[in-house]
Order: structure tokens, then sequence, then C-alpha cells
């Protein structure tokens, strides 16, 4: 186990890289740092200064040589080997890029676009630039939350009719959609009046989320059609979950939360197979490696622990 440290600020985001080599971390109001974990003691090495208050979507590319992120309305991608920034706007029309979504396996990228023209894209990669496949409108539609299926076949996401009065205290519903066509596969109920993140499993055969000190579970049928209603996991605490990674065997999805632990429940029974706690304050984020040997959480003093995992 050991402790890396950033800035002060609240850990956002984490990620590994593919070999598991390196961890990054998104700081709120400071930026994105890199660790590289080979070195005996590894100093941060800062990407970003701090141009977006809360970088978010943390992710590297399949080959691990970027990382790229959120922030400022565009996906901001750091080459490792060049030492460049570019940033990708993701935009088929000017505009805000509100959310966005990258598949774990770097094939798909969908986004989410705001005035003056309310959009979601599906985008593929393609000699080496994201080929925009299709489009939807959502000028009738409030979306929220997207995240896509390790190998990029599915989208999930918060939605709601945005037609009309009184569109904001509609109740949300969770549609999943085929990432390569947006087509409509299951749409089930979401059980709260604010939205919470969305995580498939790495099967894609579940997808989870969290909203407060309870964690919803989604059955995800094999075709089109009805999505059950969630299996709701309570925090024995009472306190808030507030970061969730999945075990790429799937046999395990690993939650933080604001009692100072991080939790890891059996998915197969949805028990708790275990906790920890570093004494770190509230811990905000949390990773687990592509090998899954490695596990790391964010605090909210800008700490990251990484410890070995055994299962």
């Amino acid at each position: 186990m050991r402790v890396l440290r950033a800035a002060d600020g609240e850990v956002l985001d984490l990620a590994f890289s593919p070999d598991g080599g390196a961890v990054a971390a998104a700081v709120q109001y400071h930026g994105v740092f890199l660790w590289n974990l080979a070195a005996g003691e590894p100093s941060p090495v800062r990407l970003d200064p701090g141009g977006d208050p809360r970088p978010a979507g943390l992710a590297f590319s399949a080959d691990g040589r970027a990382v790229g992120w959120l922030a400022g309305g565009c996906r901001r991608v750091y080459d490792r080997d060049a030492r460049e920034f570019a940033d990708q706007s993701f935009a088929v029309t000017p505009g805000r890029t509100r959310c966005v979504a990258q598949s774990p396996d770097g094939t798909r990228v969908v986004s989410e676009s705001g005035l003056p023209d309310h959009r979601l894209v599906g985008w593929r990669a393609a000699a080496g630039e994201w080929v925009p496949g299709w489009s939807v409108s959502t000028a009738d539609l409030a979306v929220e939350q997207l995240t896509l299926s390790p190998d990029g076949r599915l989208l999930a996401m918060l939605a709601r009719s945005a037609l009309g009065d009184g569109w904001m205290s509609r109740p949300r519903r969770v549609e999943v959609r085929d990432a390569a066509t947006a087509d409509v596969r299951a749409v089930g109920e979401y059980p709260y009046n604010y939205a919470g993140p969305l995580l498939f499993s790495p099967d894609g055969r579940h997808l989870v989320g969290s909203n407060d000190m309870t964690l919803l579970v989604w059955a995800v049928p094999d075709g089109p059609g009805p999505l059950p209603a969630p299996r709701r996991v309570r925090n024995d605490t009472r306190k808030h979950f507030t970061g969730m990674a999945w075990h790429p065997s799937g046999r395990f999805l690993y939650v933080t939360s604001n009692d100072t632990t991080a939790h890891v429940f059996d998915a197969a029974t949805w028990s708790r197979a275990g906790r920890f706690t570093w004494q770190m304050g509230r811990l905000r984020a949390v990773a687990v490696s592509p090998d899954g040997t490695l596990a790391a959480a964010g605090g909210d003093g800008g700490a990251v622990v990484v410890w070995d995992v055994d299962v």
C-alpha cells in the first residue's frame, strides 16, 4: 500500500493505464495529475493546471500512450510520448459539449451537446480520428449521465421529457441503447429525483448506479425489452456512496463512501465482501487496474491510496 499526494482538493476521478503502471487523478480546482507507479517514490506530474474546476471522465487510450478527460466543454487529451495536448470538441455544430462517455476499449465515444443544437452523437475511431456515426436530436429530451459498456456495444443514460412547462420536476428513466445505432434496447425506472452515476459491469449484463446511500442494480436484458426494477443495496453506515469501479473479473464492485471507507460488494449476492479504511477522510473516487491486481481510492484532501488486490 502506498499513499500518493496531489493537491489540496477533492479527488473527483481516478484511472489506471492499461498496463497498470500509471495512475491519473482529477482533483477539483487543481487539474489532472499522473504518477508512474514503477518509480520507487513516484512524484506527481501535473498535466493540467486546473482549467476546469471539475475535470471528469478520466480514461487512458487503449495503448496507454494518451490520457484524456472532460474539461471546459471539450475532451482534453494528453499525449504521454509527445508531451502535448489536443482538445477534441466532439460537436457536429458549434455549441458546448456537456457530457462525453468513452468506451474502455477505446473504440467509441458518445457526446451530448446543449445550445444551440441539443444533440446526442455517436463517434467511432477510424484512421486515427473520431468520425460521427449517428446523431439524434435531444431537443425534446433532457439527457444526463452517459456511460458506455466496456466493449463499446451499449450506451446507458438517464433521461426525461423536456417538452412543455415543468419538465424539471418529471421523473427520470434509465435508457439502454445500442451504441452503434442509438436504437433503444431497454427502458426502466429511475426511482430518485436527481441524477447519479451509472456504470456497466465488465460483461455488460448489469448496470449499477448510486444515489445517496443506495446502490441500484439493473439486470440488462439480452435483447430489446423492459429494464427490470433495480435491486437496492444500502450502505450500513447511512453515509453516501461517492464512487464506483468494477473488478475486471466482474465478481466484485468497489465503492467509496463518505464514511471514509472503500466497500467491496460480491456481485453474485450483493453482500459486503470487504471494507478498507486508511483514515484519509471522506473517499470520493475509486479505480481498479485492468489486470485486477491494483486498486486506488482518492480522498477529499487530495490524497490517493493504491493497494494490492487479493481476490
